[in-house]
């Protein structure tokens, strides 16, 4: 919990996971780790979702996409296309 002390955050109990959701956040994943096969190679480790959250009220949420390295992209002005699906 030191991490949400220093950044500010604030824990909020999960339901299906022992790690807290952050109030903060628009949308929370609940996760379980289902392979660690290629954590050796890869620092890589695969999840699965059990749950998905969401605050309904933040009606136009931004959100920020890290690249690596120090380098993060924000969203910013929404534009309207008109769909092609039918």
């Amino acid at each position: 919990m030191e991490k949400f002390k220093k950044f500010g955050l604030t824990p909020r109990p999960a339901e299906l996971v022992a790690p807290p959701l952050i109030a903060e956040c628009f949308v929370n994943f609940e996760c379980r780790v289902v392979d660690t096969s290629m954590v050796d190679k890869y620092n890589l480790f695969v999840l699965e979702v059990v749950k998905a959250w969401t605050d309904p009220k933040q009606k136009r949420p931004k959100t920020i996409h890290h690249h690596g390295y120090g380098n993060f992209v924000v969203d910013g002005k929404t534009i309207t296309l008109k769909s092609k699906m039918p």
